[in-house]
């Protein structure tokens, strides 16, 4: 073994140690809805819900796991709730009716959320495929079918579907989720959804999106951002670059006023670029 080969090892072996270190230290670990707080987030908002009746929008619902989950949180709670699913493939479409046939309360929608209200191809992997997307670029050369699919701005399906206000919003859209908050900047704008989950991750690179882009949609607007970890959010006051490293997680809008606001933690980063508690902001 050369010399080099001696010391790239050596990196190897630290490189790796390191990142463990430093995904620890930003909570970026597994991508488990039962451990990485997506779960425990519906049960926050529904616990905290004033309303009789919540609606809940999950967009990119795959095999309908977040869905599940809301119904039997709404249930253990004793709510009532509508949720509106949105899988624009043919075979996981087919899948989701046939899983919620017995419940009225879940309503499947075969369209893709997106910034305009069109028609766009959407790339299949397979059934079931939990990257299926409308980036064709973000498949990794990955073989694919194509399927020809309606798309709908959010703001338009508010607006067709008779709804002024929305509890929770889940975006799982495999990189192209800037593109459906871009598709619900009204919405927004009026604060008709309480929070908005959303997925980051290398992605959205395809998409030519990062997360300085959502700072600068919502900004005049009346909602805050912060990122979901096991049991909490981390709430920043203003973008970063330490932000955008482009690792797997949750991050989540909230609204101005949501009771929400009281689970999280306000956060800043210091001249050295390290996370820590934000001082300047009392709520």
């Amino acid at each position: 073994m050369t010399d080099l080969t001696s010391i790239l090892v050596i990196r190897s072996l630290v490189w790796k140690i390191g990142r463990r270190l430093y995904m620890w230290a930003k909570r970026d670990l597994s991508n488990n809805p039962k451990t990485n707080g997506e779960y425990w987030l519906i049960e926050k908002l529904l616990s905290t819900s004033s309303s009789s009746a919540v609606i809940l929008i999950d967009i990119g619902a795959n095999k309908g796991d977040w869905s599940a989950q809301a119904l039997k949180i709404l249930d253990l709670l004793g709510k009532r709730g509508e949720i509106y699913a949105f899988e624009p493939a043919q075979s996981t479409y087919e899948f989701l009716i046939k899983k919620f046939q017995n419940n009225t309360n879940v309503m499947i929608k075969k369209t893709a959320l997106s910034n305009y209200s069109g028609e766009a191809e959407f790339f299949v992997v397979g059934a079931l495929a939990g990257t299926n997307s409308l980036l064709k670029n973000s498949l990794e050369g990955k073989v694919f079918d194509v399927e020809k699919v309606q798309t709908l701005r959010f703001d338009d399906f508010l607006a067709s579907a008779g709804l002024t206000s929305v509890a929770f919003v889940k975006s799982d859209t495999e990189g192209y989720d800037m593109s459906v908050l871009m598709g619900a900047q009204q919405s927004l704008r009026e604060g008709r959804v309480e929070v908005w989950q959303f997925e980051y991750n290398y992605r959205w690179i395809a998409n030519h999106h990062n997360l300085k882009d959502v700072f600068n949609l919502i900004e005049e607007m009346p909602y805050c951002l912060g990122k979901l970890y096991g049991n909490g959010i981390e709430i920043y006051e203003k973008w970063h670059p330490e932000l955008d490293r482009f690792f797997e997680g949750n991050y989540v809008l909230i609204r101005e006023g949501s009771e929400i606001k009281k689970f999280g933690i306000f956060v800043q980063f210091d001249v050295g670029n390290v996370l820590v508690p934000n001082e300047k902001i009392v709520e």
